[in-house]
């Protein structure tokens, strides 16, 4: 409370009008700032200018390399500061769009050495800087740069990987308020839910288990969730995924894909807004966002978002209240040192929270066919979770173009659940009987310190320039929690008529047993280098060092005063190996090919309570990239092939401990291929399209059901685009969309006692948007999702039930901008 109110107070203080030396436009071209940018080499200052500034700059490593900047200093446009840096470098300055330019040689470039209209085709675009990849405010669907695949600062096509970016636009677009909104609309990822509130994403066959906030990465907890697979996305700017192995960063973690959730930054100038959203199910959502300078000459800079959601469901007697609250202050120490601080806070609180889904089977051994309304649980069943996140970023940038990165980062996540839900049994077709409730009470906090410094920047060798970046990175986490013992004494789990159930019963008595506790404390130290020999080609070079110690202090009986199922795993010094290539076909095209080692360590455990060996395997990739329209579009084609050993598949079930346990498979491999488009095709027509296709088979080419008991879809299709119509109409943007899957397997136990292939038919869902300009300060936005009403499972097979997808929905927001 006190920093929003000290922003808010200050802000209100320096908002446009308060500072002499900033004007608010529309387009932001004639908004002066206060630059300080010393003469260095060019591409350090354009790097420099990116942060001050936030505008995107594209350029070409060539055209920049051997060439020193102008010193800028002082209140001026953007594009002044710009033509200022690039003074007697014989290059010249292309506006291309509100907060965008290019560098262009002087035989691009018109006689002014300005233009407004973006028309001319650059020669080998690669976008630098950090800000470079900001998305909020382009109104684009997708960025000049990312560095989540290798860290260095490459553009989508120079990275030797799959790689998608939702951005700010896309998610505002798509009513993408949660992760799990944004993931079930990206290229290549589909979703499996285990219940109301658990969701599992998969990619290329896999499970993603982990995911990276601002580059740190969290493990995912598994069934246990903690909050951390489907945070609210108000407070990130956006979403980038790296399909494949991300060893070199992310370290042990899912050949699948790395998700990386990129946090809003503070803005140089003053910017609010305010969105109210209503939608089906009495669902009410509002979201306030105020950014902007915190003294007069913009070096203390500070932003605050959150938002409130109260909305019932779809389900029966269900319904959750969610809260986030992101606040950070961002400080120009010296003209090259940055310190940002920030916190932010998330909590869900929803009830008649079900666990696992329905019954597939009846007692006669027929398949059951519920309203997608129903929900198993009770009333009082509930999984509140919250996560609570501290972090302090320094950074420096050197006037040789090098730049260090100090990062510190805590967080602490928690889940209390009591749960009860009708998910046991098989009922009768005729009378209901036969389903019992899984009844429990789980709690749990994790708390996890992390360090990563990193250092980068440009290199001279052979008379050419090259990249490098090198770092280091220590993690310790601890999860602990109470356990609690139930012997159904006073309550009765049995349900008498399943077809007329609703929930409605007392809730039992829980008795604290013991405790349980474990580590896992993580070590690593990578590096990479971008060579380029020839202007055309270029290789990435990348490894990394890890050590992994896992401590499981198993659990305490409280009534014996003993510990027991304590286990261990250390893993010390393993190299995980990155190679890439690049190779310029011409100025928008591209050719790559990339290699990448597996290495995830795993929590599942074998029918005598041994934990399985960490996964091992190869990742390889090809495939041919494109930037076209001035980089306003990137499209990627690719194959890519996966094999793995050690990967856990679901053996058995132990009633005595009450989990599942596994058996390591080997000789897993997936083969496909990935089709991708992101980006405006035409002005004011933005388009989002991808397909995938991946293969995943055991080495006796049966299906890979993994840690949960659904197989992926083979073919997954992704499409959405939106169109501003001209003239008069161009207040109005309409759009729309589909997702496509094809076939999927459930393993399910089935009431013969032997595990059953259940399967479903592929799923089309039609989604369609419009949003209404009424003036540059407000507009409506209305969005229907599953136009066609399709049922469907989005979760089959795990904990042997099932669970429906969500039916059409439809819902307006206001946007009011300040």
């Amino acid at each position: 409370m006190l920093l929003a109110s000290s922003m808010l107070a200050c802000m209100a203080g320096f908002a446009p009008g308060a500072a002499d030396a900033q004007t608010q436009t529309v387009a932001g071209a004639t908004e002066t700032i206060n630059f300080q940018i010393p003469a260095q080499p060019l591409s350090a200052a354009i790097n420099t200018f990116i942060r001050q500034s936030g505008w995107q700059i594209s350029y070409s490593s060539e055209l920049a390399a051997g060439k020193t900047s102008t010193a800028v200093s002082g209140s001026m446009t953007p594009v002044a500061a710009l033509q200022q840096i690039v003074r007697g470098t014989g290059i010249a300055v292309r506006v291309s769009g509100a907060g965008s330019a290019a560098l262009v040689g002087p035989q691009a470039a018109d006689a002014g050495g300005v233009a407004a209209d973006g028309s001319t085709v650059l020669d080998t675009i690669t976008v630098q800087g950090q800000g470079g990849s900001t998305t909020e405010g382009t109104g684009s669907y997708t960025t000049g740069q990312m560095n989540t695949a290798t860290g260095l600062p490459l553009s989508i096509r120079q990275t030797p990987q799959s790689v998608s970016v939702v951005t700010r636009q896309r998610m505002e677009d798509q009513a993408s308020n949660s992760l799990q909104d944004v993931l079930e609309t990206s290229s290549g990822i589909s979703i499996q839910k285990y219940d109301s509130d658990r969701t599992e994403y998969l990619a290329r066959g896999f499970t993603v288990g982990e995911f990276q906030y601002d580059g740190v990465v969290i493990q995912n907890e598994g069934v246990y969730d903690f909050g951390l697979t489907n945070p609210d996305t108000a407070i990130y700017d956006r979403v980038e995924i790296v399909k494949g192995a991300n060893g070199l960063l992310q370290g042990a973690g899912s050949p699948g894909a790395a998700v990386n959730l990129v946090r809003k930054k503070p803005t140089d100038t003053f910017q609010a807004s305010v969105t109210g959203t209503a939608g089906s199910w009495n669902t009410y959502r509002t979201e306030a966002d105020v950014s902007g300078p915190l003294n007069p000459d913009g070096s203390l800079r500070g932003r605050l978002v959150g938002s409130f959601e109260d909305a019932e469901s779809y389900l029966d007697h269900y319904e959750k209240k969610s809260f986030s609250l992101y606040g950070i202050l961002e400080a120009d120490i010296t003209d090259n040192t940055t310190l940002s601080l920030g916190a932010d806070y998330q909590q869900s609180r929803p009830r008649g929270t079900s666990w696992t889904g329905l019954p597939m089977f009846f007692s006669d051994g027929s398949r059951t066919d519920f309203d997608v309304s129903t929900n198993p649980a009770t009333d009082w069943s509930r999984r509140d979770t919250f996560t609570n996140n501290f972090f302090v970023t320094l950074d420096h940038e050197f006037d040789n173009g090098w730049q260090a990165d100090l990062t510190y980062n805590h967080r602490r996540n928690g889940h209390d659940s009591v749960l009860g839900s009708a998910g046991s049994g098989y009922p009768d077709p005729v009378t209901g009987a036969g389903v019992y409730q899984y009844v429990g009470k789980y709690s749990g906090r994790l708390t996890q310190d992390t360090v990563d410094a990193k250092l980068s920047g440009p290199i001279e060798l052979f008379g050419r320039e090259h990249d490098l970046m090198f770092g280091a990175t220590a993690s310790h986490k601890t999860t602990k929690g109470p356990l609690y013992g139930y012997g159904g004494v006073n309550y009765d789990p049995a349900v008498p008529d399943f077809f007329t159930w609703d929930g409605n019963t007392d809730e039992p008595d829980f008795d604290l047993t013991g405790r349980y506790e474990n580590s896992l404390t993580q070590y690593g130290a990578y590096a990479a280098t971008r060579l380029r020999p020839t202007d055309d080609l270029s290789f990435i070079l990348g490894s990394r060092v890890s050590w992994y110690d896992y401590d499981d202090q198993g659990s305490y009986d409280n009534a014996t005063g003993t510990w027991s199922g304590a286990s261990q795993y250390t893993t010390n010094g393993k190299i995980t190996p990155y190679l890439g290539v690049v190779y310029d076909l011409n100025s928008n095209w591209s050719v790559y090919a990339s290699y990448t080692g597996i290495f995830k360590p795993q929590g599942n455990q074998d029918v005598n309570g041994a934990y399985l060996d960490p996964e091992e395997g190869h990742s390889y990739e090809a495939g041919v990239k494109a930037e076209l329209f001035d980089g306003r579009l990137n499209t990627s084609a690719a194959v890519f092939m996966i094999k793995q050993d050690n990967l856990a598949e679901t053996a058995g079930y132990d009633p005595v401990l009450g989990q599942n346990y596994y058996e390591a498979v080997d000789g897993v491999t997936t083969k496909g291929f990935e089709i991708e488009a992101s980006g405006e095709i035409m002005p004011d027509w933005n388009l989002y399209a991808g397909y995938t296709y991946a293969h995943a088979r055991k080495a006796d080419g049966e299906r890979v059901y993994s840690f949960i008991q659904t197989s992926a879809p083979e073919n997954v299709v992704k499409l959405y685009t939106t169109y501003t119509l001209p003239g008069e109409w161009d207040k109005l943007t309409i759009g729309g969309g589909v997702r496509w899957q094809d076939k999927i397997y459930g393993y399910v136990w089935s009431p013969a006692n032997v595990y059953e292939d259940v399967s479903q038919k592929n799923v089309f869902l039609i989604d369609l948007m419009a949003k209404y300009k009424l003036n540059e300060k407000v507009d409506i936005t209305f969005n229907v999702k599953n136009l066609l009403n399709e049922k469907y499972y989005v979760g089959l097979g795990n904990f042997d039930t099932g669970y429906y997808g969500e039916p059409r929905s439809f819902s307006v927001s206001t946007k009011f901008k300040f």
